[in-house]
């Protein structure tokens, strides 16, 4: 298995861009597809997606007579019937897309590569990587209490990207909704806001143990014709997830093995083509077609052999003028020569030098990345010395224009600081006003009020009153205000909540969150307070720096 040829899923079914949105839904719920390419003649022109169905109904309603072409995304992402199988998945990667249009030297379309395409075409050798589901899985598993609505999981899952949601109970997973079940719901018609995901979701769950060998997991997912997996611990709690993108991902590492071959391959070709240096015509006609990276070779004695194109472009100087003189010749500038005689010298015992060259053309400065490296033969005998150079100006120029703006928002940052700083003091000078204030001029009309009391219910009316006062100008500690500062306002109200004794799962219930979200926000607080290797509750804490002043 090497060309995308071999694993790519033909024919492929499409629709014409004039064709309905309602027409190219019911293809893809009867089909079970989770794209749907649009092409005129054989030529893709877009494709649409769950994952775009989805976005388009989250951000409103949609007109099922709309012609596909106004909802497709275009141009599909596409790649050569011919292309290495590891580099279109590397492509996939890049983009964060999960469906590559494949097409034949005349771009016409020819087939379709999907997660499942990739893994269903995966030998064991491959999986021989892999010990377990636990080293592969994602641990980051976005959860659901299952009596809230199907719009609302929709909605979270365009905005996190991804492609199911997982229902639990107790940390035990209960059910599972995926795009492919919206997409039947979507085009159902019905109210998504009413629907709760108890009425629709998938249950009971596929799942794996987080020990079984990835190779294990990854013929039940071919076997059911699934994309996922929840993934459990011996108890039956919740710890991950495993899509069939994680189960290629270690694809990425077969990439990189693969151009570290390309790489040995390219340097023995090299090896060769030095051996054969006599042939100079052969070694001219490649380095002549080396795009703009310049070359001289010389002799031993420093004699210029060969002078690319790129480097008499670079030194504004014809090959046919420097070819036969010492390369001296190239450095007019008496440092640049200097460099220079230092680069062969070290070249001879080290093999090869590197630096940065300063020159001026025609009064401009230009910096070139400077390679000077003896050539040997067999017999290690030295038969003479290459430089290669590449003009890094515009690098350069930018790298200056990021410290300079990296510096600009630095001092910016620095403003904004001490402006906020004069806010703060400003804003705890105001509270503390009105705090005086309330206590100076309300309070003694409340003292006489009390005395004057003929009832209880006027004296609990007073005493009602003096405790609105006294929470209206209650002070935090310093403390508490630079926990809250570091804070979002999700975490600050369960902090809150935790402060009053409620236990993960009353806060669970109150804010309608799984009970594994509300462990991460209480891990997440512990980190950003400060008691992550401390022996403390996180209650004890907050109790003891939230007192009043």
């Amino acid at each position: 298995m090497e060309k995308l040829q071999d694993i790519m899923t033909a024919p492929v079914l499409t629709v014409t861009p004039d064709r309905s949105v309602s027409h190219a839904l019911s293809i893809m719920e009867k089909e079970r597809l989770s794209a749907l390419i649009v092409a005129r003649d054989c030529k893709p022109l877009g494709i649409f997606t769950e994952r775009a169905l989805i976005q388009i109904r989250a951000g409103g309603i949609i007109d099922y007579s709309w012609p596909i072409h106004q909802v497709m995304s275009s141009p599909p992402l596409t790649a050569s019937i011919d292309m290495d199988y590891r580099e279109a998945y590397q492509l996939l990667l890049q983009h964060r897309f999960r469906h590559l249009v494949v097409t034949d030297h005349d771009d016409l379309l020819v087939g379709i590569i999907t997660g499942t395409d990739f893994l269903s075409h995966l030998g064991l050798e491959y999986f021989m990587e892999f010990k377990s589901v636990g080293q592969v899985m994602s641990r980051d598993v976005v959860t659901l209490k299952s009596s809230l609505s199907v719009y609302k999981a929709m909605t979270l899952m365009n905005e996190r990207r991804i492609s199911s949601l997982v229902m639990e109970d107790n940390g035990y997973p209960k059910g599972i909704i995926t795009e492919r079940d919206l997409l039947r719901l979507i085009r159902s018609k019905r109210d998504l806001k009413s629907i709760t995901l108890d009425e629709v979701m998938s249950s009971p769950v596929q799942t794996v143990f987080a020990d079984v060998s990835s190779h294990e997991a990854a013929k039940i997912l071919t076997q059911n014709k699934l994309r996922r997996l929840v993934v459990t611990n011996s108890s039956g709690h919740c710890v991950g997830i495993i899509t069939e993108t994680d189960m290629v991902k270690g694809l990425r590492t077969s990439y990189t093995d693969h151009l570290k071959g390309v790489i040995k391959k390219q340097d023995r070709q090299l090896e060769k083509v030095k051996k054969q240096m006599e042939e100079k015509a052969i070694l001219d006609s490649m380095l002549q077609s080396t795009g703009d990276i310049a070359i001289s070779i010389m002799d031993p004695d420093l004699t210029i052999l060969i002078h690319n194109h790129a480097a008499s472009a670079l030194y504004k100087n014809p090959a046919a003028n420097l070819i036969g003189l010492n390369a001296a010749a190239l450095y007019t500038n008496s440092e640049n020569l200097s460099q220079f005689q230092k680069g062969i010298t070290l070249a001879d015992t080290d093999g090869r030098y590197e630096c940065i060259m300063k020159q001026l053309t025609e009064g401009v400065p230009r910096y070139l990345n400077t390679t000077i490296f003896c050539i040997r033969d067999q017999e290690n005998h030295k038969s003479g010395y290459g430089v290669i150079f590449q003009d890094i100006t515009e690098q350069r120029k930018a790298l200056f224009e990021l410290e300079q703006k990296k510096k600009e928002a630095e001092d910016a940052n620095i403003a904004l600081t001490v402006m906020l700083d004069q806010h703060t003091r400003t804003k705890e000078g105001i509270e503390e006003q009105i705090s005086v204030k309330l206590q100076e001029l309300v309070n003694p009309y409340l003292d006489l009020l009390r005395q004057s009391a003929n009832s209880d219910q006027q004296t609990e009316t007073i005493r009602i009153i003096t405790a609105h006062i006294n929470a209206i100008t209650h002070q935090f500690s310093p403390q508490a205000r630079k926990i809250m500062l570091k804070l979002s306002p999700r975490e600050t109200m369960i902090a809150d909540l935790v402060r009053q004794g409620k236990t993960s799962k009353d806060i669970s219930e109150i804010l309608h969150i799984g009970l594994r979200t509300v462990e991460t926000y209480r891990n997440n607080l512990r980190k950003k307070i400060g008691l992550n290797k401390k022996k403390i509750s996180l209650r004890t804490y907050l109790i003891s720096n939230f007192t009043e002043q």
